[in-house]
């Protein structure tokens, strides 16, 4: 009879533990590629352009307003393109009149695109590269948006691919580029949060902004 008694509570004990393990589960960032122009002469930048690209344009000021949060706590003036330019779509005579009219002197262009909710091994991982890709302002919007939409190859797809862009105003050409992704998140807006924070923490971290 005891060990009838003592063979239900393990069986309760090990159901309890396994509804723990999943309900502890959060949704997880990682950075896969950080690259970095040579010489960054304008640097720390302190009023920032925050231009999203995504399918939804709902989706695209969401990301914009909460990266610019995040940025605005650090001490930053960020502003988000969407809320702005009072538009959906991205216009590239409209981010060069933004960009006027803020003052701005970096442009931040983040792209998410989802991918496979499957390992596959496609190569070995890069944590950090010396040099950034080249291509100035002018290029960014001549390639249509085609070479950011890009999921970057790694070695564990899932969920969303994001590729962040940071241009120097002044000198129009592109900086700086971090490929991260995200996964075990339930919402658009978990994922959305989870990337901005860890966007504004590699910008300073790498001392792109006071």
């Amino acid at each position: 009879m005891k060990s009838q008694r003592y063979a239900r509570i393990a069986a309760i004990l090990t159901i309890a533990a396994l509804v723990v393990a999943c309900a502890g589960k959060t949704s997880q960032t990682y950075v896969d590629r950080v690259a970095r122009a040579k010489e960054i002469p304008n640097a720390p930048y302190s009023n920032i352009l925050i231009v999203a690209i995504a399918q939804r344009g709902a989706t695209a000021r969401e990301f914009e307003e909460v990266l610019a949060a995040e940025l605005t706590d650090m001490g930053i003036n960020a502003n988000g393109y969407h809320r702005a330019a009072s538009r959906a779509d991205v216009k590239e005579e409209v981010v060069r009149q933004l960009v006027t009219e803020l003052e701005s002197d970096a442009i931040i262009f983040v792209t998410g695109s989802f991918v496979g909710a499957q390992r596959e091994v496609t190569g070995s991982r890069t944590e950090l590269q010396s040099q950034v890709k080249g291509g100035g302002l002018v290029d960014f919007f001549r390639y249509d948006y085609e070479e950011a939409k890009t999921p970057a190859k790694t070695d564990y797809r899932v969920n969303v691919q994001f590729t962040s862009d940071m241009f120097d105003v002044e000198t129009e050409e592109r900086i700086y580029t971090v490929e991260s992704r995200t996964d075990l998140a339930e919402t658009t807006s978990e994922i959305i949060l989870a990337e901005a924070q860890e966007l504004a923490r590699r910008l300073r971290k790498d001392r792109l902004v006071r």
